[in-house]
Protein backbone atom coordinates (compact mmCIF):
# COMPACT_ATOMS: atom_id res chain seq x y z
CA UNK A 1 0.00 0.00 0.00
CA UNK A 2 1.32 3.40 -0.91
CA UNK A 3 2.00 5.78 1.92
CA UNK A 4 -0.24 8.85 1.60
CA UNK A 5 1.61 12.14 1.42
CA UNK A 6 0.78 14.42 4.33
CA UNK A 7 -0.05 18.11 3.91
CA UNK A 8 2.97 18.62 6.12
CA UNK A 9 5.19 17.97 3.10
CA UNK A 10 5.93 20.19 0.12
CA UNK A 11 2.27 21.22 -0.30
CA UNK A 12 2.06 22.51 3.26
CA UNK A 13 5.39 24.30 2.99
CA UNK A 14 4.12 26.08 -0.09
CA UNK A 15 0.89 26.91 1.72
CA UNK A 16 2.71 28.35 4.75
CA UNK A 17 5.05 30.38 2.57
CA UNK A 18 2.20 31.93 0.65
CA UNK A 19 0.23 32.66 3.82
CA UNK A 20 3.22 34.35 5.44
CA UNK A 21 3.70 36.30 2.23
CA UNK A 22 0.15 37.61 2.57
CA UNK A 23 0.74 38.52 6.20
CA UNK A 24 3.95 40.42 5.54
CA UNK A 25 3.13 41.82 2.08
CA UNK A 26 1.49 45.11 3.03
CA UNK A 27 4.25 45.88 5.51
CA UNK A 28 6.98 46.13 2.92
CA UNK A 29 5.10 47.42 -0.14
CA UNK A 30 5.47 50.97 -1.32
CA UNK A 31 2.58 53.43 -1.20
CA UNK A 32 3.50 55.54 -4.23
CA UNK A 33 1.08 53.88 -6.69
CA UNK A 34 -1.90 54.91 -4.55
CA UNK A 35 -0.56 58.48 -4.47
CA UNK A 36 -0.46 58.53 -8.24
CA UNK A 37 -3.97 57.10 -8.50
CA UNK A 38 -5.32 59.90 -6.32
CA UNK A 39 -3.42 62.54 -8.27
CA UNK A 40 -4.71 61.21 -11.57
CA UNK A 41 -8.29 61.22 -10.32
CA UNK A 42 -8.02 64.80 -9.06
CA UNK A 43 -6.62 66.06 -12.35
CA UNK A 44 -9.00 64.21 -14.66
CA UNK A 45 -12.36 63.95 -12.93
CA UNK A 46 -15.07 66.32 -14.24
CA UNK A 47 -16.28 66.99 -10.69
CA UNK A 48 -13.02 68.85 -10.04
CA UNK A 49 -13.38 70.82 -13.25
CA UNK A 50 -16.96 71.74 -12.37
CA UNK A 51 -15.92 72.97 -8.91
CA UNK A 52 -13.08 75.00 -10.45
CA UNK A 53 -15.55 76.64 -12.84
CA UNK A 54 -17.79 77.50 -9.89
CA UNK A 55 -14.80 79.06 -8.18
CA UNK A 56 -14.06 81.17 -11.26
CA UNK A 57 -17.69 82.31 -11.22
CA UNK A 58 -17.36 83.30 -7.55
CA UNK A 59 -14.25 85.35 -8.34
CA UNK A 60 -16.16 87.19 -11.05
CA UNK A 61 -19.00 87.76 -8.58
CA UNK A 62 -16.58 89.33 -6.11
CA UNK A 63 -15.20 91.62 -8.81
CA UNK A 64 -18.75 92.62 -9.70
CA UNK A 65 -19.53 93.40 -6.05
CA UNK A 66 -16.50 95.68 -5.86
CA UNK A 67 -17.59 97.51 -9.01
CA UNK A 68 -20.84 98.47 -7.25
CA UNK A 69 -18.96 101.26 -5.43
CA UNK A 70 -18.25 102.95 -8.77
CA UNK A 71 -20.65 105.35 -10.51
CA UNK A 72 -23.23 103.89 -12.87
CA UNK A 73 -23.31 105.34 -16.41
CA UNK A 74 -26.52 105.33 -18.42
CA UNK A 75 -27.82 106.71 -21.72
CA UNK A 76 -31.44 107.64 -22.34
CA UNK A 77 -32.67 108.49 -25.84
CA UNK A 78 -36.39 109.24 -26.34
CA UNK A 79 -38.44 110.42 -29.30
CA UNK A 80 -41.78 112.04 -28.48
CA UNK A 81 -44.74 111.99 -30.81
CA UNK A 82 -47.27 114.64 -29.69
CA UNK A 83 -50.12 116.69 -31.09
CA UNK A 84 -49.45 120.19 -32.48
CA UNK A 85 -51.47 121.78 -29.67
CA UNK A 86 -49.30 120.22 -26.87
CA UNK A 87 -47.54 123.27 -25.41
CA UNK A 88 -45.15 121.15 -23.32
CA UNK A 89 -43.60 119.58 -26.44
CA UNK A 90 -43.00 122.49 -28.82
CA UNK A 91 -39.27 121.92 -29.07
CA UNK A 92 -37.16 119.01 -30.30
CA UNK A 93 -38.80 115.65 -30.93
CA UNK A 94 -35.78 113.66 -29.73
CA UNK A 95 -33.89 114.14 -26.43
CA UNK A 96 -30.74 112.29 -25.39
CA UNK A 97 -29.51 112.29 -21.78
CA UNK A 98 -26.15 111.02 -20.53
CA UNK A 99 -26.12 110.21 -16.80
CA UNK A 100 -23.51 109.25 -14.24
CA UNK A 101 -24.89 108.31 -10.82
CA UNK A 102 -22.72 107.74 -7.78
CA UNK A 103 -24.13 106.19 -4.57
CA UNK A 104 -23.09 108.14 -1.48
CA UNK A 105 -24.83 106.12 1.21
CA UNK A 106 -26.77 102.87 0.87
CA UNK A 107 -27.39 101.86 4.48
CA UNK A 108 -24.70 99.17 4.26
CA UNK A 109 -26.08 97.46 1.16
CA UNK A 110 -22.88 97.70 -0.89
CA UNK A 111 -20.58 96.55 1.91
CA UNK A 112 -22.95 93.67 2.67
CA UNK A 113 -22.92 92.71 -0.99
CA UNK A 114 -19.14 92.62 -0.99
CA UNK A 115 -19.10 90.52 2.20
CA UNK A 116 -21.54 88.12 0.57
CA UNK A 117 -19.32 87.86 -2.51
CA UNK A 118 -16.24 87.30 -0.32
CA UNK A 119 -18.04 84.53 1.54
CA UNK A 120 -19.23 83.03 -1.75
CA UNK A 121 -15.61 82.84 -2.91
CA UNK A 122 -14.62 81.12 0.34
CA UNK A 123 -17.57 78.77 -0.14
CA UNK A 124 -16.46 77.89 -3.68
CA UNK A 125 -12.91 77.17 -2.47
CA UNK A 126 -14.23 74.97 0.33
CA UNK A 127 -16.54 73.22 -2.15
CA UNK A 128 -13.55 72.55 -4.43
CA UNK A 129 -11.54 71.20 -1.49
CA UNK A 130 -14.46 69.00 -0.49
CA UNK A 131 -14.80 67.62 -4.02
CA UNK A 132 -11.08 66.85 -4.12
CA UNK A 133 -11.19 65.22 -0.68
CA UNK A 134 -14.23 63.11 -1.56
CA UNK A 135 -12.61 62.01 -4.82
CA UNK A 136 -9.46 61.01 -2.95
CA UNK A 137 -11.52 59.08 -0.40
CA UNK A 138 -13.43 57.33 -3.18
CA UNK A 139 -10.15 56.32 -4.81
CA UNK A 140 -8.87 54.99 -1.49
CA UNK A 141 -12.07 53.01 -0.90
CA UNK A 142 -12.13 51.57 -4.43
CA UNK A 143 -8.45 50.70 -4.10
CA UNK A 144 -9.14 49.00 -0.75
CA UNK A 145 -11.96 46.99 -2.32
CA UNK A 146 -9.62 45.92 -5.11
CA UNK A 147 -6.91 44.99 -2.61
CA UNK A 148 -9.31 42.90 -0.53
CA UNK A 149 -10.62 41.13 -3.64
CA UNK A 150 -7.10 40.58 -4.95
CA UNK A 151 -5.91 39.04 -1.69
CA UNK A 152 -9.08 36.95 -1.40
CA UNK A 153 -8.57 35.67 -4.93
CA UNK A 154 -5.01 34.65 -4.10
CA UNK A 155 -6.20 32.99 -0.90
CA UNK A 156 -8.95 31.08 -2.69
CA UNK A 157 -6.52 29.92 -5.37
CA UNK A 158 -4.12 28.56 -2.75
CA UNK A 159 -6.96 26.92 -0.86
CA UNK A 160 -8.19 25.37 -4.08
CA UNK A 161 -4.73 23.98 -4.78
CA UNK A 162 -4.63 22.41 -1.32
CA UNK A 163 -8.12 20.95 -1.73
CA UNK A 164 -7.24 19.58 -5.14
CA UNK A 165 -4.27 17.83 -3.55
CA UNK A 166 -6.58 16.47 -0.85
CA UNK A 167 -9.00 15.35 -3.55
CA UNK A 168 -6.27 13.33 -5.23
CA UNK A 169 -5.36 11.72 -1.90
CA UNK A 170 -8.88 10.78 -0.89
CA UNK A 171 -9.73 9.55 -4.38
CA UNK A 172 -6.77 7.20 -4.19
CA UNK A 173 -7.93 6.04 -0.76
CA UNK A 174 -11.45 5.43 -2.06
CA UNK A 175 -10.10 3.40 -4.99
CA UNK A 176 -8.05 1.35 -2.54
CA UNK A 177 -11.09 0.83 -0.34
CA UNK A 178 -9.55 2.65 2.63
CA UNK A 179 -11.94 5.60 2.69
CA UNK A 180 -15.65 5.87 2.12
CA UNK A 181 -17.15 7.33 -1.04
CA UNK A 182 -18.72 10.09 1.08
CA UNK A 183 -15.24 11.48 1.83
CA UNK A 184 -14.68 12.08 -1.87
CA UNK A 185 -18.13 13.64 -2.21
CA UNK A 186 -17.35 15.99 0.70
CA UNK A 187 -14.09 17.04 -0.96
CA UNK A 188 -15.85 17.66 -4.27
CA UNK A 189 -18.48 19.81 -2.52
CA UNK A 190 -15.78 21.88 -0.84
CA UNK A 191 -14.05 22.39 -4.18
CA UNK A 192 -17.30 23.56 -5.75
CA UNK A 193 -17.82 25.96 -2.86
CA UNK A 194 -14.30 27.30 -3.34
CA UNK A 195 -14.99 27.78 -7.05
CA UNK A 196 -18.05 29.87 -6.18
CA UNK A 197 -16.08 31.93 -3.65
CA UNK A 198 -13.32 32.45 -6.20
CA UNK A 199 -15.86 33.66 -8.76
CA UNK A 200 -17.31 36.14 -6.27
CA UNK A 201 -13.84 37.47 -5.39
CA UNK A 202 -12.97 37.92 -9.06
CA UNK A 203 -16.26 39.74 -9.61
CA UNK A 204 -15.49 42.04 -6.69
CA UNK A 205 -12.07 42.68 -8.16
CA UNK A 206 -13.53 43.55 -11.56
CA UNK A 207 -16.10 45.85 -9.93
CA UNK A 208 -13.41 47.69 -7.96
CA UNK A 209 -11.31 48.09 -11.10
CA UNK A 210 -14.33 49.47 -12.95
CA UNK A 211 -14.90 52.03 -10.18
CA UNK A 212 -11.25 53.04 -10.29
CA UNK A 213 -11.49 53.35 -14.06
CA UNK A 214 -14.45 55.71 -13.75
CA UNK A 215 -12.61 57.81 -11.19
CA UNK A 216 -9.47 58.02 -13.34
CA UNK A 217 -11.26 58.32 -16.67
CA UNK A 218 -9.44 55.35 -18.22
CA UNK A 219 -9.41 51.57 -17.91
CA UNK A 220 -7.42 50.22 -14.96
CA UNK A 221 -5.88 46.75 -14.84
CA UNK A 222 -4.72 44.78 -11.81
CA UNK A 223 -1.26 44.48 -13.35
CA UNK A 224 -0.65 48.22 -12.99
CA UNK A 225 -1.64 48.30 -9.31
CA UNK A 226 0.64 47.40 -6.45
CA UNK A 227 -0.02 47.05 -2.77
CA UNK A 228 0.02 50.19 -0.63
CA UNK A 229 1.20 50.03 2.96
CA UNK A 230 -0.98 51.35 5.78
CA UNK A 231 -0.23 54.95 6.70
CA UNK A 232 1.34 55.78 10.04
CA UNK A 233 -0.86 58.43 11.68
CA UNK A 234 0.41 60.33 14.71
CA UNK A 235 -2.34 60.12 17.38
CA UNK A 236 -1.27 63.57 18.57
CA UNK A 237 -3.89 65.05 16.25
CA UNK A 238 -6.48 64.27 18.94
CA UNK A 239 -5.08 67.08 21.08
CA UNK A 240 -5.67 69.45 18.16
CA UNK A 241 -9.14 68.23 17.28
CA UNK A 242 -10.60 71.73 17.01
CA UNK A 243 -8.03 72.82 14.43
CA UNK A 244 -8.46 69.53 12.52
CA UNK A 245 -12.22 70.07 12.42
CA UNK A 246 -11.78 73.68 11.32
CA UNK A 247 -9.68 72.46 8.38
CA UNK A 248 -12.35 70.03 7.14
CA UNK A 249 -13.78 71.26 3.80
CA UNK A 250 -17.35 70.35 4.78
CA UNK A 251 -17.07 72.46 7.94
CA UNK A 252 -15.46 75.35 6.06
CA UNK A 253 -18.20 75.22 3.45
CA UNK A 254 -20.90 75.31 6.11
CA UNK A 255 -19.21 78.26 7.83
CA UNK A 256 -18.95 80.10 4.52
CA UNK A 257 -22.64 79.48 3.91
CA UNK A 258 -23.40 80.97 7.33
CA UNK A 259 -21.33 84.05 6.40
CA UNK A 260 -23.24 84.35 3.13
CA UNK A 261 -26.56 84.30 5.00
CA UNK A 262 -25.27 86.87 7.48
CA UNK A 263 -24.47 89.20 4.58
CA UNK A 264 -27.89 88.54 3.05
CA UNK A 265 -29.53 89.62 6.33
CA UNK A 266 -27.53 92.87 6.20
CA UNK A 267 -28.61 93.43 2.58
CA UNK A 268 -32.26 92.88 3.45
CA UNK A 269 -32.01 95.31 6.35
CA UNK A 270 -30.35 97.89 4.11
CA UNK A 271 -33.52 97.89 2.00
CA UNK A 272 -35.26 99.59 4.94
CA UNK A 273 -32.90 102.58 4.62
CA UNK A 274 -32.97 105.16 1.81
CA UNK A 275 -30.14 105.47 -0.66
CA UNK A 276 -28.43 108.83 -1.08
CA UNK A 277 -26.87 109.45 -4.46
CA UNK A 278 -25.25 112.13 -6.60
CA UNK A 279 -26.12 112.21 -10.31
CA UNK A 280 -24.57 114.27 -13.12
CA UNK A 281 -26.44 114.69 -16.43
CA UNK A 282 -25.84 116.17 -19.82
CA UNK A 283 -28.93 116.62 -21.97
CA UNK A 284 -28.97 117.00 -25.75
CA UNK A 285 -32.21 118.40 -27.11
CA UNK A 286 -35.17 119.88 -25.31
CA UNK A 287 -38.85 119.06 -25.64
CA UNK A 288 -39.81 122.67 -24.75
CA UNK A 289 -37.24 124.53 -26.92
CA UNK A 290 -36.25 123.72 -30.47
CA UNK A 291 -32.50 123.56 -31.24
CA UNK A 292 -31.57 124.10 -27.58
CA UNK A 293 -27.90 123.93 -26.59
CA UNK A 294 -26.80 120.96 -24.43
CA UNK A 295 -27.45 121.41 -20.72
CA UNK A 296 -25.47 120.12 -17.71
CA UNK A 297 -27.18 119.28 -14.40
CA UNK A 298 -26.13 117.96 -11.00
CA UNK A 299 -28.63 116.20 -8.69
CA UNK A 300 -28.42 115.16 -5.06
CA UNK A 301 -31.18 112.63 -4.49
CA UNK A 302 -32.65 110.08 -2.15
CA UNK A 303 -34.51 106.92 -3.09
CA UNK A 304 -36.04 103.98 -1.28
CA UNK A 305 -36.18 100.26 -2.09
CA UNK A 306 -39.31 99.26 -0.18
CA UNK A 307 -41.20 96.26 -1.45
CA UNK A 308 -44.92 95.71 -1.55
CA UNK A 309 -46.62 96.08 1.82
CA UNK A 310 -44.44 94.72 4.63
CA UNK A 311 -42.50 92.37 2.34
CA UNK A 312 -39.20 94.03 3.24
CA UNK A 313 -39.65 93.14 6.91
CA UNK A 314 -40.66 89.56 6.11
CA UNK A 315 -37.65 89.28 3.80
CA UNK A 316 -35.44 90.19 6.76
CA UNK A 317 -37.13 87.53 8.89
CA UNK A 318 -36.70 84.91 6.20
CA UNK A 319 -33.00 85.77 5.82
CA UNK A 320 -32.50 85.55 9.60
CA UNK A 321 -34.11 82.10 9.64
CA UNK A 322 -31.80 80.99 6.82
CA UNK A 323 -28.84 82.28 8.81
CA UNK A 324 -29.89 80.29 11.87
CA UNK A 325 -30.24 77.18 9.73
CA UNK A 326 -26.77 77.74 8.28
CA UNK A 327 -25.26 78.16 11.77
CA UNK A 328 -26.93 74.94 12.87
CA UNK A 329 -25.53 73.18 9.81
CA UNK A 330 -22.02 74.19 10.91
CA UNK A 331 -22.53 72.21 14.10
CA UNK A 332 -24.00 69.32 12.11
CA UNK A 333 -20.91 69.16 9.92
CA UNK A 334 -18.57 69.43 12.92
CA UNK A 335 -20.31 66.56 14.67
CA UNK A 336 -20.34 64.41 11.55
CA UNK A 337 -16.64 65.04 11.00
CA UNK A 338 -15.86 64.33 14.66
CA UNK A 339 -17.79 61.08 14.54
CA UNK A 340 -15.97 59.88 11.42
CA UNK A 341 -12.55 60.92 12.71
CA UNK A 342 -12.99 59.22 16.08
CA UNK A 343 -14.42 56.08 14.47
CA UNK A 344 -11.47 55.87 12.07
CA UNK A 345 -9.06 56.49 14.94
CA UNK A 346 -10.61 53.73 17.03
CA UNK A 347 -10.50 51.31 14.10
CA UNK A 348 -6.90 52.18 13.25
CA UNK A 349 -5.80 51.97 16.88
CA UNK A 350 -7.28 48.51 17.37
CA UNK A 351 -6.13 47.08 14.04
CA UNK A 352 -2.67 46.06 15.28
CA UNK A 353 -4.06 44.10 18.21
CA UNK A 354 -6.71 42.49 15.99
CA UNK A 355 -4.06 41.62 13.45
CA UNK A 356 -1.88 40.02 16.12
CA UNK A 357 -4.86 37.99 17.32
CA UNK A 358 -5.66 36.84 13.78
CA UNK A 359 -2.04 35.91 13.10
CA UNK A 360 -2.02 33.87 16.30
CA UNK A 361 -5.28 32.23 15.21
CA UNK A 362 -3.76 31.51 11.82
CA UNK A 363 -0.77 29.77 13.39
CA UNK A 364 -3.09 27.81 15.63
CA UNK A 365 -5.25 26.79 12.66
CA UNK A 366 -2.13 25.66 10.82
CA UNK A 367 -1.05 23.59 13.81
CA UNK A 368 -4.52 22.08 14.10
CA UNK A 369 -4.48 21.19 10.41
CA UNK A 370 -1.15 19.39 10.77
CA UNK A 371 -2.31 17.60 13.89
CA UNK A 372 -5.59 16.49 12.34
CA UNK A 373 -3.76 15.21 9.29
CA UNK A 374 -1.46 13.08 11.44
CA UNK A 375 -4.36 11.85 13.55
CA UNK A 376 -6.32 10.98 10.41
CA UNK A 377 -3.48 8.81 9.19
CA UNK A 378 -3.42 7.20 12.62
CA UNK A 379 -7.16 6.58 12.47
CA UNK A 380 -8.04 8.96 15.35
CA UNK A 381 -9.65 11.70 13.21
CA UNK A 382 -12.15 11.50 10.39
CA UNK A 383 -11.81 12.97 6.92
CA UNK A 384 -14.51 15.48 7.88
CA UNK A 385 -12.25 16.72 10.67
CA UNK A 386 -9.40 17.20 8.19
CA UNK A 387 -11.63 19.10 5.78
CA UNK A 388 -13.09 21.27 8.55
CA UNK A 389 -9.58 22.11 9.74
CA UNK A 390 -8.69 23.28 6.23
CA UNK A 391 -11.86 25.34 6.05
CA UNK A 392 -11.08 26.94 9.42
CA UNK A 393 -7.59 27.76 8.18
CA UNK A 394 -8.98 29.36 5.00
CA UNK A 395 -11.58 31.37 6.91
CA UNK A 396 -8.96 32.69 9.31
CA UNK A 397 -6.76 33.76 6.41
CA UNK A 398 -9.72 35.52 4.77
CA UNK A 399 -10.38 37.40 8.00
CA UNK A 400 -6.74 38.47 8.03
CA UNK A 401 -7.01 39.57 4.41
CA UNK A 402 -10.07 41.70 5.19
CA UNK A 403 -8.22 43.30 8.10
CA UNK A 404 -5.19 44.05 5.92
CA UNK A 405 -7.32 45.79 3.31
CA UNK A 406 -9.30 47.73 5.92
CA UNK A 407 -6.04 48.84 7.54
CA UNK A 408 -4.94 50.42 4.27
CA UNK A 409 -8.30 52.16 3.79
CA UNK A 410 -8.81 53.48 7.30
CA UNK A 411 -5.23 54.68 7.85
CA UNK A 412 -5.08 56.46 4.51
CA UNK A 413 -8.51 57.97 5.12
CA UNK A 414 -7.53 59.11 8.60
CA UNK A 415 -4.25 60.60 7.34
CA UNK A 416 -6.07 62.40 4.54
CA UNK A 417 -8.63 64.00 6.87
CA UNK A 418 -6.18 64.93 9.63
CA UNK A 419 -3.10 65.98 7.65
CA UNK A 420 -4.67 67.24 4.44
CA UNK A 421 -4.51 66.22 0.82
CA UNK A 422 -1.17 67.81 0.00
CA UNK A 423 0.62 66.39 3.04
CA UNK A 424 -0.53 62.85 2.28
CA UNK A 425 -0.33 62.69 -1.50
CA UNK A 426 1.89 65.62 -2.46
CA UNK A 427 -0.89 66.94 -4.71
CA UNK A 428 -1.29 70.69 -4.37
CA UNK A 429 -4.87 71.94 -3.95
Amino acid sequence: MHRLRSPGGLGLALWLGLVLGLVLWPRVAMSQPLDRLIGAALSQHPATQSAQAQQASARAGLASARWQYWPTPSVLVETAGTSASDNAYQGDHRVATLRLQQPLWTGGRLSAGQRRADAALVYSQAALDEVRQQLALRVIQAYGDWLAAQLKTASHLKSRAVHEELQVRVKRRVEQGISAESDLVLTDVRLQSLAADLSVAQLQQDTALARLGQLLGRPVLSAELSVAAPRLVDPGWLSQLDSVLAAQPAVQKAQAQASIQEAVVAERRAELSPEVYLRAERQYGNYALRNAVPENRLFLGLSTRFGAGLSTLTNVEAAQAQQEAALADVQVQRRAATEQLLADHAQASSSDSRRAALEASLKAAQAVGLSYDRQFLAGRKSWLDVMNAQRELAQTELALVDLQASQVVVTWRLALTTLGLEAVTGVRP
